[in-house]
């Protein structure tokens, strides 16, 4: 490798990493640690030292230029390659252990969270993890857990959260059941059979928001499983709000009514309490998380 040719400052690329993902000065300030003074001018000596324009200001936040997307895809890359020095750094020390619980939801546990619970355990053997799958939200600061996915931004200011990326969910259905009634919209099947969460007119509601519009008739099911959900639609025999990252796990499941319903669009947060500027296993665990997460 020619390292004359790296004549940027690394610390720099990072920032830049973080203002991207938070889409302003002062929200990379606040993840950062730092003034937001000071990442207005780290930001502006990157530009300057590699001639080009990174951000354009768009309302009250940032706006990546051209420029800016196609380097911070080699940002992502230089800072998953950071994590991955980190990771094997910290595992070797030997010195990360103790307990750490994650909440998260019932198909984010099943689905996603097995293959970095492995990279976990590789990297830092000696943490004990425990983990609280339930699509309630866990209390943080009364330590129901140390760290949570959520899909609803918190509030709280003594929490410190990481925006992940966003979710998109649609309804969706085995093909072999929605072969009934393709071509037709919604108003045309007086038989739809959508899996509710509860008993109530809020599904209804919820759907009804996004141009899917059908009565309570249209819920002869209700559970509030999202596994249970999963695997009816195996089944062939009704349709059930999935994330689309989810969904394409299994090619029989197909979305529904794409012409009419407004797919859900999901932040997903990464939350932990402010244990994490002082533990070094939170520390580690939200690092992993958030790399793993990030991917969808």
């Amino acid at each position: 490798m020619n390292w004359k040719q790296v004549d940027f400052d690394w610390n720099q690329a990072k920032i830049f990493g973080v203002v991207a993902d938070a889409g302003s000065f002062s929200a990379a300030a606040k993840e950062l640690g730092i003034s937001q003074p000071t990442v207005g001018r780290q930001i502006a000596a990157l530009e300057a030292s590699l001639k080009i324009t990174l951000f354009e200001r768009h309302g009250k936040g940032l706006v990546l230029t051209s420029a800016g997307v196609r380097l911070c895809e080699h940002v992502k890359t230089m800072t998953g390659s950071a994590s991955d020095f980190a990771l094997v750094a910290q595992g070797e020390s030997g010195e990360v252990d103790g307990d750490v619980r994650i909440s998260l939801t019932e198909l984010d546990a099943f689905f996603i969270l097995p293959e970095c619970i492995q990279q976990l355990r590789k990297a830092a053997p000696k943490i004990r993890l425990e983990i609280v799958v339930s699509n309630q939200i866990s209390d943080l600061k009364h330590r129901e857990a140390d760290i949570a996915i959520r899909y609803q931004r918190p509030t709280d200011n003594d929490l410190i959260i990481k925006k992940l990326g966003t979710e998109t969910v649609m309804l969706y259905g085995h093909m072999e059941y929605t072969k009934r009634f393709e071509g037709m919209s919604i108003s045309q099947i007086n038989d739809l059979s959508i899996i509710g969460f509860e008993q109530s007119d809020r599904m209804a509601d919820f759907l009804a928001e996004r141009g899917v519009d059908v009565s309570c008739d249209a819920f002869p099911l209700v559970c509030a499983n999202q596994l249970v959900q999963w695997q009816l639609l195996q089944n062939g025999n009704d349709l059930a709000l999935l994330p689309e990252h989810i969904a394409r796990r299994n090619p029989n499941l197909v979305p529904v009514f794409v012409d009419e319903f407004a797919p859900c669009k999901l932040d997903i947060w990464l939350v932990t309490h402010r244990e994490l500027h002082t533990s070094r296993r939170v520390r580690f665990v939200f690092d992993v998380l958030a790399r793993h997460f990030s991917t969808l």
